[in-house]
């Protein structure tokens, strides 16, 4: 499903987005993807942090 909104980006933002996704992948697989990769990445602070602080919740 598409959504018809419209994100303003700088001539320059859109260029590197370009450059990044490649001639293989629609803009939304790109984002789509950079979307994971920030998912993942809290979950992997969210955990060393709850690692680090060595309190865990109750089973």
């Amino acid at each position: 499903m598409t959504v018809p909104e419209f994100i303003p980006v700088s001539q320059e933002t859109y260029n590197e987005i370009a450059e990044l996704k490649g001639p293989e992948r629609t803009f939304d697989e790109f984002l789509a993807d950079l979307v994971e990769r920030a998912k993942k990445q809290q979950l992997e602070r969210d955990t060393e942090a709850v690692l680090t602080r060595n309190r865990f919740g109750e089973v």
